[in-house]
């Protein structure tokens, strides 16, 4: 979860240097954010959400050892739920799987009223095999917060994966209303859909997410969708669309 967290000051005042850390970032001017952060902490060091988007930052140009120490840092001084996922993150991909378990179990506990834990236990189990352990966390992922679209998508592509369709497509409905401008949502709701052979409603899941982000991936898909309909016209119109922009893309290279 890569993203900085942003705050507000009253226009009449100078921005503290947390706030104008987070106007260098949306300038791209990372340097400059990178030294308003670190300005922040010597004047706040308690500031959990500065040094997590300090973290974030090193991360971003590579350093990931000081981002790992700046997240650690944070959990000594409070449980921060941005902090958790990515330093969750960052152990698992350490090799440090035990490790990145306790965390999240422990922020179940921090943080009862919030998915986002239980949900990255639930994918871990998935991704380890342990699918009795993963539903259960899934489940205990939508009990924490039933509006959590993001727990459903990932609930409903763990039911998909399992072969329970119904399922799958009543948690992916629930999920694309909770996040009707989520691209990636839309598109996971799509290949639910096709693959309980919905293709009329996978097209439009599917031109849903295309609209918000027309990525080659998703337009890949309406053209195979498309062909499922028998619309093969549309089909060859899409992919040769698709066919000249890649070769553009090569020749621009």
């Amino acid at each position: 979860m890569l993203v900085l967290l942003g705050g507000c000051a009253a226009a009449s005042k100078p921005p503290t240097p947390f706030i104008a850390a987070q106007r260098y970032y949306e300038a791209g001017k990372e340097t400059e954010a990178r030294r308003a952060l670190e300005s922040e902490l010597a004047v706040r060091p308690n500031n959990l959400d500065a040094r997590y988007n300090l973290a974030v930052l090193l991360t971003r140009i590579g350093h990931k050892n000081e981002a790992r120490k700046l997240y650690e840092d944070n959990m000594r001084r409070g449980w921060h739920l941005p902090t958790v996922i990515n330093l969750s993150v960052l152990y698992r991909r350490a090799g440090e799987a035990e490790r990145a378990q306790r965390l999240l179990q422990q922020a179940t506990k921090h943080f009862p009223d919030e998915a986002v834990p239980w949900y990255m236990l639930a994918e871990t189990a998935f991704h380890d095999g342990l699918i009795a352990e993963a539903r259960r966390d899934f489940e205990q992922a939508i009990r924490a917060d039933p509006k959590n679209g993001y727990a459903r998508i990932r609930y409903a592509r763990f039911l998909a994966a399992q072969g329970d369709i119904s399922r799958a497509i009543a948690q992916g409905s629930r999920a694309v209303a909770l996040l009707p401008d989520v691209a990636s949502c839309w598109m996971i709701d799509g290949d639910i859909l096709s693959q309980g052979g919905k293709y009329d409603a996978a097209l439009i899941a599917y031109q849903k997410s295309a609209a918000l982000n027309p990525t080659l991936d998703v337009r890949t898909r309406i053209v195979a969708v498309l062909r499922k309909l028998g619309d093969n016209a549309r089909a060859d119109h899409i992919e040769q669309a698709l066919k000249r922009e890649a070769t553009m893309h090569r020749e621009d290279r």
